[in-house]
């Protein structure tokens, strides 16, 4: 595994989660590309078995330095409103065993060769290489930063979906991909000589966030909000009535349709990724779907919902804070989320887009919501990197140094090995 505050001065392999435990999947099929061979492995009564023979542990090589793996299914958006199973081609080696009675399949493989296939997992192939490039360069220092290591109990550098970095094989490469890579190679961002934590998310909206109102942690001074177009100065947008204003005119942002027309966005967002508005968007619910939504989010029972109030906003607008109140058997209840992430998962049947909304509500005669209307921008937590602005930056010639340092202020490029 990668060590925090180690910076390495040769290229690396990385542990890679492709099915975890938390999947409880039961069985994956994996053929090696120059075999027409099917080798089907599955768990049955706490036992690991490889094409019908127990085993304890599987483990597979490449047959060639051109060879490859097809795993399927791989699950894709755990827990968002993408989510789906896919099929792979991953390089390098796989190791399969049982763990919490399901399996969990590991893919080792060398740092390069990873981020070739999260750059056009993250984004298409298609996009120019600027972003290409500045995608492989985020996705390195974020990975080799090793900050966040969510799966370390497991062994691991990092999973293979969203919660982590997306990594959905070598399928959609394409020769301006692996071009990218190997521009960029060793690599990554530096703030006062440690690795920089890169994050990046689909789009801001029109003004990223600073981590620190994302995330319970200490603020890092690469990774504060920034007006996503080339006027440095930030709306405020910490009022209910500000962001709603802003919300409503338009917008030359880098992220915005005006930038990156919604019609033509389909061809440069990562495979499993919805079309969509992603600038700005709209979701109603009426009294009875938000009372089953609330009640079954956060395990507290309601009989009706009368209010959702956003209590603190971050400096993009998101809110992070959120009170809601309602009625069980006549007394009144409150709810207080208090960060993005649960505002998010606890008002979408999946997942929100973010939380840098607005609402419009009617009530009925008893003073309860009748009928609800998020209004957003952006997708994601909005910290970092915006994917869309630095695509729209891109497509108007910007440099991928010139993306970088929009996006992470106060940083350097630095390449720490051949």
């Amino acid at each position: 595994m990668l060590v925090k505050g180690q910076i390495p001065t040769k290229e690396p392999k990385v542990l890679i989660g492709l099915v975890l435990p938390e999947d409880q999947q039961k069985r994956v099929t994996i053929k090696k590309s120059d075999s027409k061979i099917d080798h089907k492995i599955l768990v049955q009564h706490d036992t690991l078995l490889l094409d019908g023979n127990p085993l304890s542990r599987i483990h597979f090589n490449q047959s060639t330095a051109d060879s490859y793996f097809i795993i399927h299914p791989i699950q894709a958006g755990r827990g968002f409103h993408w989510e789906k199973h896919i099929t792979i081609q991953v390089l390098g080696s796989i190791d399969i065993s049982i763990k919490d009675g399901s399996l969990f399949v590991i893919n080792q493989i060398p740092l390069e060769q990873y981020l070739m296939c999260v750059a056009t997992s993250e984004m298409s192939g298609g996009c120019p290489p600027a972003l290409l490039e500045s995608q492989t360069i985020a996705a390195r220092s974020w990975l080799l930063a090793a900050d966040e290591q969510k799966h370390a109990h497991l062994g691991l550098d990092a999973c293979n979906d969203d919660c982590c970095q997306r990594y959905q094989g070598m399928g959609n490469l394409t020769e301006t991909a692996k071009k990218a890579s190997q521009a960029t190679r060793g690599e990554i961002i530096m703030h006062h000589h440690a690795i920089c934590d890169t994050r990046y998310s689909k789009s801001c909206g029109g003004v990223s966030e600073s981590n620190d109102y994302v995330w319970k942690e200490s603020g890092k001074p690469y990774l504060r909000a920034v007006h996503d177009n080339p006027n440095p100065t930030l709306p405020d947008l910490q009022t209910n009535e500000k962001f709603q204003e802003w919300y409503s005119q338009d917008s030359d942002c880098f992220c915005s349709p005006q930038t990156v027309p919604e019609h033509k966005l389909h061809q440069y967002l990562g495979h499993v990724d919805k079309t969509g508005s992603y600038f700005r968007w709209n979701v109603t619910f009426n009294q009875n779907e938000l009372i089953k939504l609330i009640s079954n989010k956060t395990n507290n029972p309601f009989d009706s919902i009368q209010s959702i109030k956003p209590l603190k906003r971050g400096l993009s607008g998101r809110i992070i804070q959120l009170e809601i109140k309602g009625h069980l058997n006549g007394i009144e209840s409150i709810i207080l989320l208090d960060s993005e992430y649960e505002i998010r998962r606890v008002l979408h049947p999946h997942f929100m887009f973010s939380s840098a909304f607005f609402m419009k509500k009617s009530l009925d005669t008893h003073s309860n919501i009748d009928e609800i209307s998020f209004y957003g921008s952006g997708w994601g937590h909005g910290a970092g990197l915006c994917q869309i602005g630095a695509l729209g930056m891109a497509l108007n010639n910007y440099s991928t140094k010139e993306i970088l340092n929009h996006y992470f202020k106060s940083t350097e490029l630095e390449k720490i090995y051949d």
